[in-house]
């Protein structure tokens, strides 16, 4: 079964953002090839790495 790549978005992307956005103190972290997105509202707090996560553990 395929997955739906827009199931990630309601789970678990959108209560981050909203969370995010809700909390000054807080930032948004998100690495993720092909798809490192955030809203324009914490965009300032945020950090975004459009890279495969297992390329960047192997660099840690």
């Amino acid at each position: 079964m395929a997955r739906n790549k827009h199931n990630t978005l309601g789970i678990i992307k959108y209560p981050f953002w909203q969370m995010t956005a809700e909390n000054p103190k807080a930032k948004y972290v998100c690495i993720n090839y092909g798809e490192a997105y955030v809203p324009e509202e914490i965009a300032e707090r945020s950090i975004c790495i459009n890279t495969d996560i297992g390329e960047i553990l192997k660099q840690l």
